[in-house]
């Protein structure tokens, strides 16, 4: 019998045939197994790691490396897969240690990976740059802050203070100190942070009871753990005792559900929980790419300005600034958003002091003149009195040196309505205008022939400064006091009584009439009072104020009450 002999090439193509049906089918199953593992990753990232399950979202992540064991997925998957792991582990605070050695084997798979950026934050960056360390052979890096390993050791200071051991998620935690050390302490603040808060916050702990006692804000109470520390201040502004810090501070673990009673300031009813945000915003508050839902009402105790540095003043994060905003080691920029313009209508009523003056109508026959220095113009029924056309006669029938005298004192004089704008320089000081409408003004004419009356307008440059820490950005009553200037009518009468010699040979006939003092028409202001804001964009003004009327008849002096009503911009 004859043998059968295979040729080279047909030996081969059958070789090839061979490896492709066994090949194919475990290619083909090392895809399917690689579609499990992403759609794992998918809802363990983007449903459980955002709603806060972190536990719910290491089971998925561990099968799905489980499933791809060592060969069933791309290099590129499994290094993904221990990436996301150990940022659940880190971020949800579950095992730093594990999430760690996670990353550090990512790393070993794909050196060149980052972390996604959508669930990345500061405090991971930090752990994630030591881990990229050790996967390259560089050593153990820190931990980074908050997100680093548990500190079993309980922190100390100057403060009595223990905290609670667990609270409900989105309830206000409570915080109660007392201190009673030598230091003179004029203000507390807790320093805080909770699950992926990028920078540490501060809220203000007020006096309670033997205490300090507040409520860290229920939006900032996430499902993990939430650390914080304690500082005491003085009058300067100096921190003189503390209670923990950054590297060793407090922490209270944030659960679903509670084991004991809710924890609560020393005689004060528990916080309730406030509303899940979750249905507007997909996400916690303040996590990376995510819109903050506003705080409900059960959250009104939240950050205090009062507690931050102003400008100038040393910092480590821009948190602790006023302005939110550290440069070099300093608190820098605008201290507070303020509103700049602000529109306004004011009223005011003037009480003119008057000078002593006699023959206060009689006029000089040559230069038509009142003869009196003291700037006064005498009207009789709505025109001037005497009149300065015809002879002369009115004027020559009037008895010079009897009555016709004023002796001084205060009479009153215009009512003022003007319109104000000014512009917020800073949180103390404003820029302004203001014109309106002058009533009550002198009723002849003579005097505005002679320029000596202006017109019933009122036009006047001002500048105010409120006194405070940044007064123009925050509701409350605050001193003010200001300066101006420009032209408007000052003027105000007196009834007095004139003897006129009658031409029938007749006794000397009393008339009264009507005498102006007139000042102007330049003017300075003076004033000071009390500036009420009772919103960022509403405020309320109140000030004695004294105008110094300016002009031919020299000086005239004016009290005028200012109330005005302004809106910001």
């Amino acid at each position: 019998m004859k043998s059968l002999a295979l040729r080279p090439s047909a030996f081969l193509a059958t070789s090839i045939l061979c490896v492709l049906f066994l090949v194919s089918p475990a290619y083909a199953q090392n895809k399917a197994v690689e579609g499990q593992a992403r759609g794992l990753q998918k809802k363990a990232m983007q449903e459980d790691y955002l709603a806060t399950d972190f536990e719910k979202a290491q089971e998925k992540l561990s099968t799905a490396i489980t499933k791809c064991g060592n060969d069933k997925c791309s290099a590129m998957m499994r290094a993904e897969l221990r990436r996301d792991l150990g940022v659940v582990q880190i971020g949800g605070q579950i095992d730093k240690d594990k999430g760690m050695a996670n990353w550090v084997e990512a790393l070993k798979l794909e050196p060149r990976m980052e972390l996604d950026p959508d669930v990345k934050t500061k405090e991971l960056e930090k752990i994630w740059e030591d881990a990229r360390r050790q996967a390259t052979g560089g050593g153990r890096g820190g931990g980074g802050g908050g997100g680093g390993s548990k500190n079993t050791e309980a922190p100390t200071g100057d403060f009595t203070h223990t905290a609670i051991s667990e609270q409900l998620v989105r309830t206000p935690l409570p915080i109660y100190a007392e201190y009673g050390g030598s230091e003179e302490v004029v203000r507390v603040v807790a320093k805080y942070k909770g699950f992926g808060m990028p920078d540490w916050k501060t809220v203000e702990l007020k006096k309670h009871e033997k205490g300090y006692g507040g409520l860290l804000p229920c939006l900032d109470v996430q499902q993990g753990d939430v650390t914080y520390y304690l500082q005491g201040f003085n009058a300067a502004n100096d921190p003189v005792a503390t209670s923990g810090d950054r590297n060793n501070p407090y922490r209270v673990k944030i659960v679903a559900q509670l084991n004991g009673d809710a924890p609560h300031l020393p005689g004060v009813s528990a916080p309730t929980q406030c509303a899940d945000p979750g249905a507007a915003t997909d996400c916690p508050p303040n996590f990376p790419g995510c819109k903050k839902a506003p705080p409900p009402e059960a959250a009104a105790t939240t950050d205090d300005d009062a507690s931050k540095k102003s400008d100038g003043e040393d910092c480590e994060e821009s948190s602790e600034c006023r302005s939110d905003t550290c440069k070099a080691g300093k608190c820098s920029g605008s201290t507070k958003k303020f509103r700049r313009f602000w529109v306004g209508v004011s009223l005011s009523y003037d009480l003119v002091f008057l000078g002593s003056a006699s023959d206060v109508c009689k006029l000089d026959p040559k230069t038509t003149a009142p003869v009196n220095t003291a700037g006064y113009y005498c009207t009789a029924d709505g025109g001037d009195y005497p009149l300065r056309t015809g002879n002369g006669a009115q004027n020559t029938a009037i008895v010079q040196g009897k009555l016709d005298t004023i002796s001084g004192g205060v009479a009153p004089g215009n009512l003022r309505i003007n319109l104000s704008v000014d512009y917020a320089v800073t949180t103390n000081i404003m820029l302004g205008a203001r014109v309106g409408f002058v009533a009550n003004t002198y009723s002849g004419q003579a005097a505005k022939d002679e320029g000596k009356a202006f017109a019933p307008l009122h036009l006047e440059a001002r500048g105010t400064y409120v006194f405070g820490k940044d007064p123009i950005a925050h509701d409350g009553i605050r001193l003010m006091a200001f300066l101006g200037g420009g032209v408007t009518e000052h003027d105000a009468k007196l009834d007095v009584n004139v003897y006129e010699t009658q031409t029938d040979g007749s006794a000397d006939k009393k008339k009264t009439v009507q005498a102006w003092a007139i000042g102007g028409p330049g003017f300075i202001s003076v004033g000071a009072g009390i500036r009420y804001t009772f919103s960022q964009r509403l405020a309320l003004t109140l000030a004695p104020k004294f105008d110094f009327a300016l002009g031919g008849a020299g000086l005239l002096p004016v009290f005028s009450p200012e109330l005005g009503f302004q809106v910001g911009f």
